[in-house]
């Protein structure tokens, strides 16, 4: 009986799946042949806000431009909107269970210059070049993804609010804070910085580079590891996670 049940509940699932998607919607056409396509920005823009499982090709340069490239059929449902100087790009696609994952969804966009990203989705963060904002902000809310950078800046906050994105970061910082509430690992040993300051409250690993200072504050499950020479300081140290001079 109870396995009749279950196969009932399938059934009413997969039949309210198939409902959601109209007959001429992308459940039915699949992704379609790979295209590109520009969306209207302006150089106003330094905050982006990302949802779903789109990734972002960051490219540094003078002039903005915002380029989507993927399936024709599911790019009219990934919205690009403007509101000040925020940027966010989602996506209404509702029948990803159709969608060819050999064919992602990759916004590619030139800024000359970015403040904040903030990830509530599962793409990638990535670029072919290095970075040269002068202050930089992450944060992540329940994102999944991996962000892949290299960085030169004045000061640069990674924050990870809740969720497994990993976090890897090459180049040179003044002042860097990292904060973890998450699950996700930090590899920021290659991330040369002057000043850090560390909040670890989650349970993935992070590893930084302190050249001259290194403040610590503690309560994580998951391991600290510091690069570099610094001073030192904890300010609070509970959890099992353990600080580790390499």
């Amino acid at each position: 009986m109870k396995q009749r049940i279950m196969y009932i509940g399938v059934i009413a699932i997969t039949a309210l799946s198939w409902s959601s998607c109209g007959k001429d919607s992308a459940c039915f056409k699949g992704s379609g042949n790979e295209i590109t396509e520009l969306r209207s920005i302006t150089a106003e823009v330094t905050e982006i806000v990302i949802e779903d499982k789109i990734d972002l090709f960051i490219i540094p340069g003078a002039e903005a431009q915002l380029k989507l490239e993927g399936g024709e059929n599911l790019l009219p449902y990934i919205h690009t909107d403007v509101s000040g100087n925020e940027l966010k790009i989602t996506s209404d696609n509702k029948c990803g269970f159709f969608r060819d994952y050999n064919m992602p969804l990759t916004a590619y966009l030139t800024l000359p210059d970015i403040k904040k990203i903030t990830s509530k989705g599962q793409g990638k963060i990535f670029s072919s070049r290095t970075l040269t904002y002068p202050d930089l902000q992450f944060e992540f809310f329940n994102a999944t993804g991996n962000v892949i950078l290299d960085v030169q800046a004045n000061a640069v906050s990674v924050v990870q609010h809740t969720g497994p994105t990993d976090v890897q970061l090459t180049g040179t910082v003044s002042s860097l804070y990292v904060y973890s509430g998450g699950n996700g690992w930090f590899d920021l040993s290659r991330f040369e910085a002057s000043f850090v300051h560390v909040n670890h409250a989650g349970t993935g690993n992070i590893s930084v580079r302190a050249d001259s200072t290194l403040l610590v504050e503690m309560s994580s499950l998951g391991n600290l590891d510091y690069y570099g020479d610094p001073v030192v300081t904890v300010s609070s140290h509970t959890g099992s996670g353990k600080l580790t001079g390499k």
